[in-house]
């Protein structure tokens, strides 16, 4: 009885007729993700490719900062007097300019992929709350990933990093550093003769 129910509350999309099929489309919820991962471990890297990838909008506390100064908001008043005094932005303004976030019109129609909330530093909300807070929007998130990654990795990785002062894009070591470049651009090419030369062997024993 529900099912049928249902099927009458909701009314039949012809998915051949380009305007109901369009209109279907619009209405229909957009993807929502959240990319987890500790610090260095590349997550606003792989969010903001997923977002590209998507369609989505990148939701993320240095992005979220920069549209509001470039905007001029109230939020964003605050963040650059506190930069001009030479203080950092508190959790709490950060936090309620992510939650704003989720509420802007770009969001409702695209979707979002989120990084870097739930904040490890608990400085505003716990954990929980924050998670309490995720669970409760309007858009739910409909995938999570957990970028799972070696300590000791970490360590090698964040003191390589160097950030554009223009894009805020984040390059790793093997990007800017010749001689880490080179390197790996040698054991690639080692790599690829080793591959070749295997294959010619395989071809040799089959003849």
């Amino acid at each position: 009885m529900a099912s049928q129910e249902e099927n009458q509350a909701q009314p039949f999309t012809d998915i051949f007729d380009e305007d109901e099929a369009e209109r279907a489309f619009l209405l229909s919820k957009p993807i929502c993700l959240i990319v987890f991962g500790k610090p260095g471990s590349g997550k606003k890297t792989l969010a903001r490719k997923l977002s590209q990838r998507w369609t989505c909008i990148l939701i993320e506390a240095s992005e979220v900062i920069q549209t509001n100064i470039e905007q001029g908001t109230e939020y964003g008043l605050k963040c650059q007097e506190l930069l001009c005094q030479g203080q950092s932005i508190p959790e709490k303004l950060v936090t309620e300019m992510i939650l704003q976030k989720f509420e802007s019109p770009e969001v409702a129609h695209f979707g979002y992929v989120l990084t870097g909330f739930p904040s490890l530093s608990e400085e505003y909300m716990t954990v929980p709350q924050q998670i309490e807070r995720i669970m409760n929007l309007k858009l739910k998130p409909d995938i999570l990933i957990n970028i799972k990654c070696p300590d000791y990795d970490l360590c090698q990785r964040i003191p390589g990093q160097r950030q554009n002062p223009d894009s805020g894009e984040i390059y790793q070591r093997s990007q800017w550093d010749p001689k880490v470049t080179d390197k790996c651009k040698t054991e690639k090419d080692q790599g690829e003769e080793e591959d070749e030369e295997e294959g010619k062997e395989e071809d040799e024993e089959e003849e």
